[in-house]
């Protein structure tokens, strides 16, 4: 009879010791899993075992989201687009899977957090970006999302509701990337992309702004605080011949912006900004960014002279 309790207590501890790791926020686990899947993830593999390890990804993810503790837990060692909102009420992580054709996928999740009950909710992103007509001008549900692997947030208030503004770049395809200006809000707990409050000159407000643009090339777009203002290259054609073919198209040295000014984001023509560019540096995680930084500061520093 011992024995068996000894057993059953010692499943009961097991049980316990579980549900506390995850409830108390420690999912380093969890964390390490899915960075091994990630890494798996590559151009290298066939299609069929990218497809296979990104399920499972996704699987995991999914259950592990859904944990409210989870939303305090960084993963900062993903190598994925990984971002809170500025008031910590959501945040999304992106990714991209690319296949043999050249094309890529995107791929996400959005945990929306409620302080009040220490609750979250979990939509998944289906990236539908090649089915959408006039993308700029539709307001799509998760199911519907123009994809693209976010890595900032801006946080407006408009009517006092917060609508949030978020910056992503797409892989895309072989030849072409994209860098995407996105607007969310929320009705209830439910995300809605695209709100009309981007301007863009002669047409109407639009929900998005995607420029597309070469591969070739890297195209700054940020938030810059000190201006408060989003910030971006102007793309261009190589040679006039080239127009509205952007597999051509690359920044042409001049800086454009939009400011948050009576309710929209108000375009401003080549603007005076003279901070440096990183390229696709910007939507890295933090941990990867940093390796970069350091790499590059390394390649700069003078050798030792004997």
């Amino acid at each position: 009879m011992s024995k068996h309790i000894s057993i059953f207590f010692l499943i009961f501890f097991l049980k316990i010791s579980v549900g506390f790791s995850q409830t108390s926020g420690n999912f380093s686990d969890e964390e390490y899993k899915l960075t091994a899947l990630f890494n798996e993830v590559n151009r290298f593999a066939e299609d069929e075992q990218n497809a296979k390890n990104n399920n499972r990804i996704i699987t995991m993810l999914d259950s592990i989201l859904k944990i409210p503790a989870s939303f305090h837990y960084a993963f900062a060692d993903l190598p994925i687009g990984n971002v809170y909102a500025p008031d910590k009420s959501f945040r999304i992580f992106t990714w991209n899977v690319i296949h043999s054709n050249g094309k890529y996928t995107n791929y996400g999740f959005l945990q929306k957090y409620n302080k009040d009950n220490n609750t979250v909710k979990v939509f998944q992103l289906f990236d539908n970006s090649r089915n959408i007509k006039n993308p700029q001008t539709q307001e799509l549900k998760p199911a519907q999302w123009v994809g693209a692997t976010y890595y900032d947030i801006v946080q407006v208030k408009l009517n006092g509701n917060d609508i949030y503004t978020l910056l992503g770049w797409s892989p895309n395809t072989t030849f072409t990337q994209k860098k995407i200006i996105e607007t969310l809000k929320f009705v209830g707990d439910n995300p809605i992309f695209g709100v009309p409050i981007l301007e863009l000159k002669g047409k109407s407000s639009q929900r998005r702004l995607i420029y597309e643009y070469s591969s070739k090339h890297t195209m700054m777009l940020r938030y810059d605080k000190s201006k408060k203002m989003i910030v971006l290259d102007h793309l261009a054609p190589s040679d006039y011949r080239y127009t509205n073919i952007p597999e051509f198209y690359g920044p042409d040295f001049s800086i454009d912006g939009y400011k948050f000014e009576k309710g929209k984001w108000r375009y401003k023509a080549d603007i005076n900004f003279h901070a440096p560019r990183s390229g696709l540096v910007d939507y890295l995680p933090q941990k990867l960014r940093n390796k970069i930084v350091e790499k590059r500061r390394a390649k700069r520093a003078p050798k030792p002279t004997n």
